[in-house]
Protein backbone atom coordinates (compact mmCIF):
# COMPACT_ATOMS: atom_id res chain seq x y z
CA UNK A 1 0.00 0.00 0.00
CA UNK A 2 1.21 3.50 -0.68
CA UNK A 3 1.61 6.06 2.10
CA UNK A 4 -1.11 8.16 0.50
CA UNK A 5 -4.52 7.34 2.07
CA UNK A 6 -6.96 5.64 -0.31
CA UNK A 7 -10.66 6.52 -0.21
CA UNK A 8 -13.10 4.01 -1.72
CA UNK A 9 -16.70 4.55 -2.74
CA UNK A 10 -19.33 4.26 -5.45
CA UNK A 11 -21.15 6.88 -7.49
CA UNK A 12 -24.40 6.42 -9.41
CA UNK A 13 -24.96 4.82 -11.87
CA UNK A 14 -22.94 2.10 -10.12
CA UNK A 15 -19.38 3.33 -10.70
CA UNK A 16 -17.00 2.07 -7.98
CA UNK A 17 -13.94 4.23 -7.48
CA UNK A 18 -11.01 4.88 -5.25
CA UNK A 19 -9.12 8.14 -4.96
CA UNK A 20 -5.79 9.21 -3.56
CA UNK A 21 -3.70 12.35 -3.43
CA UNK A 22 -4.74 15.99 -3.40
CA UNK A 23 -5.04 18.84 -5.85
CA UNK A 24 -7.06 19.23 -9.03
CA UNK A 25 -9.01 16.05 -9.89
CA UNK A 26 -7.48 13.66 -12.43
CA UNK A 27 -9.80 10.92 -13.68
CA UNK A 28 -7.92 7.68 -14.37
CA UNK A 29 -9.63 4.99 -16.48
CA UNK A 30 -7.69 1.69 -16.17
CA UNK A 31 -7.33 -1.12 -18.66
CA UNK A 32 -9.03 -4.46 -19.09
CA UNK A 33 -9.34 -6.49 -15.88
CA UNK A 34 -10.07 -10.09 -15.06
CA UNK A 35 -11.90 -9.02 -11.91
CA UNK A 36 -15.32 -7.37 -11.74
CA UNK A 37 -14.36 -5.69 -8.44
CA UNK A 38 -12.22 -2.78 -7.30
CA UNK A 39 -8.60 -3.83 -6.79
CA UNK A 40 -7.63 -4.85 -3.28
CA UNK A 41 -4.59 -6.32 -1.57
CA UNK A 42 -1.64 -6.69 -3.94
CA UNK A 43 -3.67 -5.32 -6.85
CA UNK A 44 -4.44 -2.10 -4.99
CA UNK A 45 -0.82 -1.83 -3.87
CA UNK A 46 0.35 -2.10 -7.48
CA UNK A 47 -2.15 0.51 -8.65
CA UNK A 48 -1.09 2.77 -5.80
CA UNK A 49 2.56 2.49 -6.83
CA UNK A 50 1.69 3.31 -10.43
CA UNK A 51 -0.42 6.33 -9.46
CA UNK A 52 1.79 7.69 -6.66
CA UNK A 53 3.72 10.19 -8.85
CA UNK A 54 0.39 11.63 -10.02
CA UNK A 55 -1.08 11.64 -6.50
CA UNK A 56 1.72 13.88 -5.25
CA UNK A 57 0.22 16.69 -7.32
CA UNK A 58 -3.34 15.63 -8.15
CA UNK A 59 -6.48 14.12 -6.64
CA UNK A 60 -6.44 10.89 -8.67
CA UNK A 61 -9.87 9.32 -9.15
CA UNK A 62 -9.57 5.69 -10.36
CA UNK A 63 -12.89 4.58 -11.87
CA UNK A 64 -13.97 0.98 -12.41
CA UNK A 65 -15.88 1.75 -15.60
CA UNK A 66 -16.88 -1.84 -16.48
CA UNK A 67 -19.05 -2.57 -13.42
CA UNK A 68 -22.15 -4.62 -14.27
CA UNK A 69 -21.73 -4.68 -18.07
CA UNK A 70 -23.57 -7.35 -20.04
CA UNK A 71 -23.25 -7.85 -23.81
CA UNK A 72 -24.25 -6.52 -26.22
CA UNK A 73 -22.90 -3.10 -25.34
CA UNK A 74 -21.08 -0.41 -27.31
CA UNK A 75 -18.11 1.71 -26.32
CA UNK A 76 -20.43 4.73 -26.34
CA UNK A 77 -22.67 3.02 -23.77
CA UNK A 78 -19.63 2.12 -21.67
CA UNK A 79 -18.32 5.71 -21.73
CA UNK A 80 -21.75 7.05 -20.75
CA UNK A 81 -21.41 5.55 -17.26
CA UNK A 82 -18.25 7.41 -16.15
CA UNK A 83 -19.67 10.52 -17.84
CA UNK A 84 -22.77 10.26 -15.67
CA UNK A 85 -20.60 9.90 -12.58
CA UNK A 86 -18.23 12.78 -13.44
CA UNK A 87 -20.99 15.31 -14.09
CA UNK A 88 -22.55 15.45 -10.58
CA UNK A 89 -19.48 14.59 -8.50
CA UNK A 90 -16.41 16.24 -10.03
CA UNK A 91 -15.75 19.78 -11.29
CA UNK A 92 -15.77 19.62 -15.09
CA UNK A 93 -14.01 20.08 -17.37
CA UNK A 94 -11.19 18.03 -15.92
CA UNK A 95 -8.19 16.01 -17.02
CA UNK A 96 -8.66 12.39 -18.06
CA UNK A 97 -6.04 9.66 -18.44
CA UNK A 98 -7.13 6.38 -20.04
CA UNK A 99 -4.86 3.33 -20.25
CA UNK A 100 -5.22 0.47 -22.75
CA UNK A 101 -8.95 -0.37 -23.00
CA UNK A 102 -9.50 2.52 -20.60
CA UNK A 103 -7.91 4.66 -23.29
CA UNK A 104 -10.61 3.59 -25.73
CA UNK A 105 -13.23 4.54 -23.13
CA UNK A 106 -11.53 7.89 -22.53
CA UNK A 107 -11.42 8.69 -26.24
CA UNK A 108 -15.12 7.84 -26.58
CA UNK A 109 -15.83 9.98 -23.51
CA UNK A 110 -14.06 12.98 -25.05
CA UNK A 111 -16.01 12.57 -28.30
CA UNK A 112 -19.46 12.13 -26.76
CA UNK A 113 -19.09 14.41 -23.73
CA UNK A 114 -16.60 17.14 -24.70
CA UNK A 115 -17.83 19.44 -21.94
CA UNK A 116 -16.34 17.08 -19.33
CA UNK A 117 -12.75 16.85 -20.63
CA UNK A 118 -10.15 19.62 -20.30
CA UNK A 119 -7.07 17.64 -21.38
CA UNK A 120 -6.92 14.03 -22.51
CA UNK A 121 -4.12 11.47 -22.30
CA UNK A 122 -4.52 8.19 -24.19
CA UNK A 123 -1.98 5.58 -23.07
CA UNK A 124 -1.35 2.29 -24.90
CA UNK A 125 -4.50 2.85 -26.98
CA UNK A 126 -5.58 4.34 -30.29
CA UNK A 127 -8.71 4.94 -32.36
CA UNK A 128 -8.92 1.18 -32.95
CA UNK A 129 -7.10 -2.05 -32.14
CA UNK A 130 -4.72 -3.53 -34.69
CA UNK A 131 -5.90 -6.69 -36.44
CA UNK A 132 -3.53 -8.71 -34.26
CA UNK A 133 -4.80 -6.97 -31.14
CA UNK A 134 -8.38 -7.85 -32.03
CA UNK A 135 -7.43 -11.49 -32.53
CA UNK A 136 -5.62 -11.65 -29.19
CA UNK A 137 -8.66 -10.30 -27.37
CA UNK A 138 -10.92 -12.76 -29.20
CA UNK A 139 -8.62 -15.58 -28.06
CA UNK A 140 -8.79 -14.21 -24.52
CA UNK A 141 -12.59 -14.06 -24.69
CA UNK A 142 -12.76 -17.66 -25.95
CA UNK A 143 -10.59 -18.86 -23.07
CA UNK A 144 -12.66 -16.97 -20.48
CA UNK A 145 -15.94 -18.15 -22.00
CA UNK A 146 -14.87 -21.80 -21.74
CA UNK A 147 -13.43 -21.45 -18.25
CA UNK A 148 -9.80 -21.98 -19.29
CA UNK A 149 -8.37 -19.47 -16.84
CA UNK A 150 -4.76 -20.59 -17.21
CA UNK A 151 -5.04 -20.23 -20.99
CA UNK A 152 -6.49 -16.75 -20.51
CA UNK A 153 -3.58 -15.78 -18.27
CA UNK A 154 -1.01 -17.15 -20.70
CA UNK A 155 -2.65 -15.39 -23.66
CA UNK A 156 -2.66 -12.00 -21.97
CA UNK A 157 0.77 -12.39 -20.38
CA UNK A 158 2.49 -13.31 -23.63
CA UNK A 159 1.09 -10.33 -25.51
CA UNK A 160 2.01 -7.52 -23.11
CA UNK A 161 5.74 -8.21 -23.48
CA UNK A 162 8.09 -6.54 -25.95
CA UNK A 163 10.32 -9.43 -27.01
CA UNK A 164 10.11 -13.16 -27.74
CA UNK A 165 11.96 -13.95 -24.50
CA UNK A 166 9.70 -11.64 -22.53
CA UNK A 167 6.65 -13.16 -24.17
CA UNK A 168 7.70 -16.65 -23.11
CA UNK A 169 8.43 -15.50 -19.56
CA UNK A 170 5.27 -13.44 -19.13
CA UNK A 171 3.18 -16.11 -20.81
CA UNK A 172 4.44 -18.71 -18.32
CA UNK A 173 3.79 -16.34 -15.40
CA UNK A 174 0.31 -15.64 -16.76
CA UNK A 175 -0.41 -19.36 -16.98
CA UNK A 176 0.68 -19.87 -13.37
CA UNK A 177 -1.45 -16.96 -12.11
CA UNK A 178 -4.35 -17.48 -14.50
CA UNK A 179 -6.64 -19.25 -12.05
CA UNK A 180 -6.49 -16.38 -9.59
CA UNK A 181 -6.33 -13.55 -12.14
CA UNK A 182 -9.36 -14.74 -14.10
CA UNK A 183 -11.20 -16.64 -11.35
CA UNK A 184 -14.09 -14.17 -11.40
CA UNK A 185 -13.91 -13.13 -15.06
CA UNK A 186 -17.14 -13.46 -16.98
CA UNK A 187 -19.89 -11.34 -18.47
CA UNK A 188 -18.25 -7.96 -17.88
CA UNK A 189 -14.95 -8.90 -19.49
CA UNK A 190 -16.65 -10.55 -22.46
CA UNK A 191 -18.91 -7.51 -22.98
CA UNK A 192 -15.92 -5.13 -22.99
CA UNK A 193 -13.93 -7.27 -25.42
CA UNK A 194 -16.89 -7.44 -27.79
CA UNK A 195 -17.37 -3.65 -27.61
CA UNK A 196 -13.69 -2.94 -28.23
CA UNK A 197 -13.64 -5.37 -31.14
CA UNK A 198 -16.14 -3.07 -32.89
CA UNK A 199 -14.52 0.16 -31.68
CA UNK A 200 -13.14 2.44 -34.39
CA UNK A 201 -13.57 6.21 -34.12
CA UNK A 202 -10.98 7.11 -36.74
CA UNK A 203 -13.50 9.08 -38.79
CA UNK A 204 -14.54 11.15 -35.74
CA UNK A 205 -11.13 12.17 -34.41
CA UNK A 206 -11.46 15.63 -35.92
CA UNK A 207 -14.27 16.24 -33.42
CA UNK A 208 -12.06 15.80 -30.33
CA UNK A 209 -12.05 19.25 -28.73
CA UNK A 210 -9.61 18.62 -25.88
CA UNK A 211 -5.84 18.90 -26.33
CA UNK A 212 -4.75 15.27 -26.50
CA UNK A 213 -1.54 13.33 -25.89
CA UNK A 214 -1.25 9.77 -27.21
CA UNK A 215 1.51 7.70 -25.58
CA UNK A 216 2.38 4.32 -27.05
CA UNK A 217 5.12 1.71 -27.25
CA UNK A 218 7.17 0.79 -30.28
CA UNK A 219 6.63 -2.94 -29.69
CA UNK A 220 3.03 -2.89 -28.52
CA UNK A 221 1.32 -6.05 -29.83
CA UNK A 222 -2.21 -4.66 -29.55
CA UNK A 223 -1.48 -1.57 -31.65
CA UNK A 224 1.25 -0.23 -33.94
CA UNK A 225 3.35 2.95 -33.80
CA UNK A 226 1.48 4.05 -36.93
CA UNK A 227 -1.88 3.75 -35.15
CA UNK A 228 -0.63 5.82 -32.20
CA UNK A 229 0.73 8.56 -34.46
CA UNK A 230 -2.27 8.47 -36.78
CA UNK A 231 -4.68 8.89 -33.87
CA UNK A 232 -2.84 11.97 -32.61
CA UNK A 233 -2.40 13.43 -36.09
CA UNK A 234 -6.15 13.33 -36.78
CA UNK A 235 -7.00 15.20 -33.56
CA UNK A 236 -6.89 18.99 -34.07
CA UNK A 237 -4.69 19.58 -31.00
CA UNK A 238 -3.11 16.15 -30.79
CA UNK A 239 0.44 14.99 -30.31
CA UNK A 240 2.08 11.60 -29.80
CA UNK A 241 5.01 10.00 -28.04
CA UNK A 242 6.16 6.46 -28.88
CA UNK A 243 8.61 4.93 -26.41
CA UNK A 244 11.26 2.81 -28.18
CA UNK A 245 12.03 -0.78 -27.26
CA UNK A 246 9.09 -1.46 -24.94
CA UNK A 247 5.80 -3.33 -25.24
CA UNK A 248 2.23 -2.82 -24.06
CA UNK A 249 3.07 -3.30 -20.37
CA UNK A 250 6.23 -1.24 -20.56
CA UNK A 251 4.54 2.03 -21.49
CA UNK A 252 3.35 2.91 -17.98
CA UNK A 253 6.61 1.60 -16.51
CA UNK A 254 8.80 3.73 -18.75
CA UNK A 255 11.03 6.20 -16.89
CA UNK A 256 9.52 9.13 -18.82
CA UNK A 257 5.86 8.17 -18.45
CA UNK A 258 4.80 10.16 -15.38
CA UNK A 259 6.94 13.14 -16.34
CA UNK A 260 5.48 13.27 -19.86
CA UNK A 261 1.89 13.00 -18.64
CA UNK A 262 2.28 15.66 -15.94
CA UNK A 263 4.12 18.03 -18.27
CA UNK A 264 1.31 17.76 -20.81
CA UNK A 265 -1.42 18.28 -18.23
CA UNK A 266 0.28 21.42 -16.96
CA UNK A 267 0.71 22.74 -20.50
CA UNK A 268 4.51 22.50 -20.60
Amino acid sequence: MTKTPVVRGEWPPGIPYFRLGSGAPLVYLPGLSGSPHLPSGAGLWMQGRLLAPFARRRDVVWMHWSEGLVAPVTMAQIAAAPAAAIGPHLPAPLDVVGVSTGGSVALQLALDHPELVRRLVIVSAAHRLSDHGRQVQRDLAAAVHTGRTRRAGATMGAEVAASAAGSALFGAAGWLMGRSTFAHAGAELLAVIEAEDDFDVGDRLGQVAAPTLVIGAERDRFYTPQLFRETAARIPDGRSIVYPGVGHLGTTLHRRYHRDVLAFLTGR
